[in-house]
């Protein structure tokens, strides 16, 4: 089993951010005393810090837990995750390490159609919802688009 990082780089700055003049409310609605919540927003100690007041944070357990799991089924728990805030996870490559979510536009059909399916489904959709699934043909098409511009080079 490969050796899982405990913490990333900078998740706490993204959380600071995200949590602005908000601390106490976060603290009350995760239910961790306000210290704990100001600990996540502070570098943790590291070796260039180690005298730093910082604690693991949320965004970094949550890293830890999709890297230590099959790929497949981190995708599955982050699409999960994506989609409480009515959007998607979509792979940048499809896994592929290539940059590219498809490479013909053939393997971005079936795709496609799920989401159609998935908005046809509901009878009335979250714009939220609309929105995600609508960015998400964008980047499939998009990429698509500038595959065929490269081969044309």
């Amino acid at each position: 089993m490969e050796d899982v990082p405990r913490t990333t780089d900078g998740s706490w700055r993204v959380l600071r951010e995200a949590f602005g003049d908000r601390r106490k409310y976060v603290a009350h609605a995760v239910r961790r005393a306000t210290s704990q919540v100001d600990r996540w927003l502070v570098p943790p100690p590291s070796p260039g810090n180690p005298d730093s007041s910082g604690d693991i944070n949320p965004l970094d357990f949550m890293i830890s837990i999709f890297r230590a799991c099959e790929r497949e089924n981190a995708r599955e728990a982050m699409d999960w995750l994506c989609r409480q805030f009515g959007g998607r996870f979509v792979p940048q490559d499809g896994g592929r390490g290539d940059g590219r979510l498809f490479r013909e536009l053939n393997e971005a059909e079936p795709h496609l159609k799920v989401l159609l399916k998935e908005l046809r489904s509901c009878a009335n959709p979250p714009p939220g919802v609309v929105a995600a699934h609508l960015d998400e043909a964008y980047v499939i098409i998009t990429s698509y688009l500038m595959d065929v511009k490269e081969k044309k080079r």
